[in-house]
């Protein structure tokens, strides 16, 4: 109950913050042309504006017999975000599309084994939503949202090694439509200003899909080797299913938030705050895994199905700070609270002091990495590079 408050005061001054501001612009201006601006494009009767950006930011560093030390280091990040807005007489309908890719490099990558290695994605996010609405009243309209989140390729946690020889091999953490993440549900939408827009729906679809894990994951072949299965297939349990269940089913509640506006000169902040309450789930995970510090174990216990009605956040924000026609930084920092979705812990053994064996999750004494949930989730990032705005 303390958390859902929580959430909701967090909201409401959300709200009242990004609106806080005001615009006289909200209805967009008949031009009898095309004409190209520096906040979009307006397309035959001005009934279509698109818009968008494209950024790629670029690090490097090279060391050679550089007795002080260090490790060399590369890394690219492409940031984009598209918009297509319709606008005629009472129908208003907006298209969002965020993508971004990032890699980086952390030692040397001049042989094969070594990318396969050191070459790692470090984001991933391709996010689409959709409204459509129908003008009831001033800034109020009867809505329908569609919204699609998953990412383009897979991603791998490098930790694990071999049980034979110690020989590395990555195993995958996710991949395109594991998970796969669609929500769908009419409401209404409140847009006072051109920048601002909250939907609310009281009963919309959730559905999550992930690949199937295989029986196998938690066994090992004669010999001691793991299955083939295991570094191909999806921990169902990271994204709140049960496991050996591949889609899970919600139906609730969502709040959406979208704010993006020039908050100063050459600095413009795009804030995507989302919360998803559930009434009903199918499913949903409630097998926990916890770590006993004592005997340096992992156990599982099951949690109270009322954890399902949790809320589920995601806040997303993209800063694009503008240098001159071409160049500018972006900041990017997300934010993901999942109850009931497992999370790698960063835990140091309480008597040495030390760190697990890949020097990042803890490792108990059976080999198995250490899970943990009811964290919040946290990615930010930061880069200067080529940016296209129109």
């Amino acid at each position: 109950m303390k958390k859902a408050l929580l959430v909701s005061i967090l909201a409401i001054f959300y709200a009242a913050t990004v609106v806080a501001q005001t615009d006289t612009s909200f209805a967009l201006k008949p031009k009898k042309k095309s004409i190209f601006g520096g906040d979009g494009i307006y397309l035959r009767d001005s009934t279509w504006k698109i818009g968008g950006f494209v950024g790629v930011s670029l690090s490097q560093t090279a060391l050679y017999q550089w007795s002080p030390g260090g490790s060399n280091n590369f890394a690219f990040l492409a940031a984009s975000n598209f918009y297509a807005n319709y606008k005629k007489g009472k129908i208003e309908w907006s298209t969002n599309l965020d993508i971004k890719y990032g890699m980086v490099a952390n030692g040397l990558i001049r042989s094969s084994a070594l990318a396969n290695r050191n070459f790692q994605k470090n984001i991933d996010v391709l996010q689409l939503g959709t409204n459509v609405g129908y003008n009831i009243t001033d800034h109020l309209y009867l809505a329908a949202k569609f919204g699609f989140l998953s990412q383009f390729s897979p991603s791998y946690d490098y930790s694990q090694t071999d049980t034979v020889g110690g020989r590395f091999r990555k195993y995958t953490v996710s991949k395109f439509g594991a998970p796969a993440v669609i929500t769908i549900g009419p409401g209404l939408t409140w847009k006072p200003v051109s920048y601002f827009t909250l939907f609310f729906s009281p009963i919309e679809g959730k559905l999550t899909f992930v690949t199937k894990d295989d029986p196998g994951k938690d066994t090992t072949q004669v010999g001691g080797a793991f299955t083939s299965r295991y570094y191909t297939d999806v921990d169902e349990t990271r994204f709140g299913l049960n496991r050996g269940t591949s889609f899970m089913g919600e139906l609730g509640a969502e709040l959406d938030f979208l704010f993006q506006k020039d908050i100063v000169k050459n600095v413009n902040w795009k804030s995507h705050l989302n919360i998803f309450v559930s009434y009903m789930t199918n499913n949903y995970n409630t097998a926990m895994p916890a770590y006993n510090a004592t005997l340096d174990s992992v156990y599982t216990f099951n949690i109270l199905p009322s954890t399902s009605h949790i809320p589920v956040v995601h806040w997303d924000n993209d800063f694009v700070f503008k240098i001159n026609k071409f160049l500018s930084a972006t900041l990017s920092a997300r934010f993901v609270y999942q109850y009931n979705a497992l999370t790698p812990v960063d835990k140091r053994n309480n008597e040495s002091g030390a760190k697990g064996a890949d020097g990042l999750t803890d490792i108990d004494k059976h080999g198995t990495t250490i899970l943990s949930f009811n964290k919040l989730q946290i990615f930010e990032q930061f880069g200067v590079g080529l940016t296209l705005k129109m």
